[in-house]
Parts: structure tokens; C-alpha cells; sequence
């Protein structure tokens, strides 16, 4: 009968080891440079190419007042917000064609550019109406949102080139159950939706594809096998292996007690 008792209480040992997960400096700790993790390549900075349905502050400034007053709606320079439908009113919106309606100088085609090149093609578009003047552009709806066991909201984007470090940091940084493992950022491109799938303790992921985050990209955390069963240490694992004996040698008791 013992042999059969040790047996089992063996075997939810080993499940119970098995299949828990203590966290541990390698599960959360960044910038390891261990040869086990995955190592990413580097590459240039990519700016944010403009899709259908975003939404554009263009300024004109000008040493002529009425000229600014005239392609400005008589707004300055507060700087407007694509979530707000008042600001709306002020800004260029990407039509399903690809282009925005400018005054003076009709359709503009800006699917696919950067605010960069949209600059460039606005400027050259009224260098014949006008003199001494420079166009501002700006991206009205930058924004990310991060979902998963870190939490969930959305967040404004403060500049061009913001890390997924400074993404998290904004949202409160990652839980100790969050699995930094399988970090997925999901993100809209002019192609379509596109996942990318990155080891976020990697050391190599600074300056790679993963490094950036753009406007509208959705950042999900999945929780680790550690929040599952419970464990995020030695001894919660040795509680937990203590409680399973326990309940096993009850159950064995109340089945050999009714033979």
C-alpha cells in the first residue's frame, strides 16, 4: 500500500515541478546577452508611412499674417488631437483614395509618405502662391495602446522615435507575471496588419525591427506559466509542492478508508 502511496505522490511531484514556473532574474531581467536568447540584427530607423483614415495638423507659417490666417482656419499653434472631434474640424484627413483635400490646392496624394515628404510636396505645391513661408506637419493621432497582463490603455505618442522600453514605462513598465518571452506588437501597415514576435530580454533588440514603436501599434503581453499555477518563487514552488502531497495523501486516505 505504501509503495502505491509513494508512487503517486512521486508522480504529483513531478507534474507539479514540471509544469510550474518560478520567476526568476532570467525571466524578467533585460538587455541579457545570453547565448540562449534570440539575437536580432540591426537596422535603420523607419519613419511611420501614412495610412487611410489618419488624420493630419498642417500649418502654414508665413511672414504675411493673412496668409497663415488663410490656410490655417485662423488656428495657431496648439497642437491639435485626431481623438478629438472638435480638432477634427482642423485637420486633413487620408481619404480611402490616398489623398487629402488642401485649400488652394485640391487632392494631395500622401498614402504611403512620410510627414517629411508630405512637407516637401506641400511646399512645393504653393511656392508659386506665395513667399517666404514653411509648412509644419504633424501626425494628429499618434497613439499606441498595449493590452495583456501589463494592462490595458492607450497612450499618446510624445515624439517620432519612441522605444519599446519607453512605451512600457509609460504604461507602468511589466508585471512580474508578464511573459517577456513572446512580446507581440501588432501593427497596421499600408500592405495590411502585420504581428512581430520578439524575445524582449534580449540585449540585441536594441536599434532592430522590434526596437521602435509606431502610431496605432497595438503592444500585447501575454502572463506567464508562473501566474497560471500560482509561483513566482522558490518558495511558493516548495508550497505548492507541500499542498499537493497533502491533498493527495488526504485523497488516498478517504479511498482506502471506504474498502
Amino acid at each position: 500500500m505504501f509503495s502505491k502511496l509513494y508512487r503517486y505522490l512521486f508522480y504529483c511531484v513531478m507534474v507539479v515541478v514540471f509544469c510550474s514556473s518560478c520567476v526568476t532574474r532570467r525571466n524578467n531581467n533585460y538587455f541579457q546577452s545570453r547565448a540562449s536568447l534570440p539575437q536580432y540584427d540591426s537596422v535603420a530607423f523607419e519613419e511611420y508611412r501614412l495610412q487611410k483614415g489618419d488624420y493630419l495638423d498642417i500649418r502654414v507659417n508665413s511672414m504675411v499674417k493673412d496668409d497663415e490666417t488663410l490656410f490655417n482656419n485662423g488656428q495657431r499653434s496648439t497642437r491639435l488631437n485626431g481623438d478629438n472631434a472638435h480638432s477634427r474640424l482642423f485637420l486633413y484627413l487620408v481619404e480611402e483614395d490616398g489623398t487629402i483635400i488642401f485649400p488652394y490646392v485640391g487632392a494631395v496624394p500622401v498614402l504611403g509618405k512620410t510627414l517629411r515628404e508630405v512637407k516637401q510636396v506641400l511646399e512645393k505645391s504653393l511656392e508659386d502662391m506665395m513667399n517666404s513661408f514653411s509648412v509644419d506637419v504633424r501626425l494628429a493621432n499618434g497613439s499606441f495602446s498595449i493590452i495583456g497582463e501589463s494592462g490595458s490603455g492607450r497612450y499618446n505618442i510624445p515624439k517620432e522615435r519612441l522605444t519599446i522600453f519607453q512605451a512600457l514605462a509609460m504604461s507602468g513598465d511589466l508585471s512580474e507575471y508578464s511573459d517577456r518571452t513572446k512580446i507581440r506588437v501588432i501593427r497596421q501597415t499600408v500592405n495590411g496588419t502585420i504581428v512581430k514576435e520578439f524575445d524582449l530580454r534580449s540585449e540585441s533588440i536594441i536599434n532592430s525591427e522590434f526596437y521602435y514603436i509606431q502610431p496605432n501599434d497595438v503592444i500585447y503581453v501575454q502572463f506567464s506559466d508562473a501566474k497560471f499555477f500560482g509561483v513566482s518563487h522558490i518558495t511558493g514552488l516548495i508550497s505548492t509542492i507541500l499542498s499537493t502531497i497533502s491533498v493527495g495523501m488526504l485523497v488516498w486516505g478517504l479511498v482506502e478508508s471506504f474498502k
